[in-house]
């Protein structure tokens, strides 16, 4: 049953007449009907019981003038029994949540280790990319550049051929373009670079050109002078 805060604090001031027994019936069901739903008060009832039971035992007619307790001291007591049971429940769920923060804590390392062990494993183990079949060509130089040809090759893909060529010599700074020409006599872009003088350069350079329609490989300086080719 929910209640307010004030229906709340005057049913729990009643557990002790409760536990004595010295309510009416109709306070009675009204106390048990809010038993049912608070475990709080249920908590503080328990800890009346043995206390009302011993109070049973006590002869009244044996004492005198019984002196008023002074005020507020039943709220003294609530409070210090709340404040006694928060600091247990507290204390209780440490303890409870300690073995499982550390059994959180073990499971992230192995998970770490596993990940950093499976890693290691798994690039020791990872197979090695497969040779890209290449297919050597002969480039000529046209004119007299100072250009010289380590090596050039072929890459046939199946969305195109690539030239795969490693120079020096090409002018610095100077761009150079490269295509292929097809059976029909277009020629196919395969892209461009700057020459680096001297240095030794590999370039890939990749056309829409299929291989089998390729019969030549040009190179041309900015004027559009053929630097490179090769008849296939």
């Amino acid at each position: 049953m929910s209640v307010s805060e004030e229906g709340h604090r005057e049913l729990r001031e009643l557990l002790g007449s409760y536990a004595l027994g010295h309510l009416p019936d109709d306070q009675v069901a009204r106390v048990r009907a809010h038993l049912d739903g608070c475990r709080a008060c249920r908590a503080d009832l328990d800890e009346l019981l043995p206390l009302a039971r011993r109070l049973d035992a006590v002869d009244a007619d044996a004492f005198g003038d019984v002196p008023a307790p002074p005020p507020g001291l039943g709220d003294d007591i609530w409070q210090a029994v709340s404040r006694e049971r928060t600091a247990a429940q507290e204390a209780e769920e440490v303890v409870r949540l300690r073995p499982r923060r550390t059994r959180l804590l073990a499971a992230a390392a192995a998970v770490v280790v596993a990940l950093g062990v499976g890693g290691a494993v798994g690039r020791a183990t990872a197979p090695e990319p497969a040779a890209v079949p290449t297919e050597a060509i002969s480039m000529r130089v046209v004119q007299d550049d100072p250009v010289s040809i380590e090596s050039a090759d072929l890459v046939a893909h199946t969305w195109g051929v690539e030239l795969r060529i490693v120079a020096a010599g090409f002018t610095e700074g100077e761009t150079f373009r490269a295509s292929f020409r097809t059976e029909d006599g277009t020629l196919v872009p395969a892209g461009e670079f700057l020459g680096v003088g001297s240095s030794r350069m590999t370039c890939f350079l990749q056309s829409a050109a299929l291989r089998e329609d390729v019969t030549q490989v040009l190179v041309t300086d900015e004027t559009g002078t053929t630097v490179l080719s090769s008849d296939l």
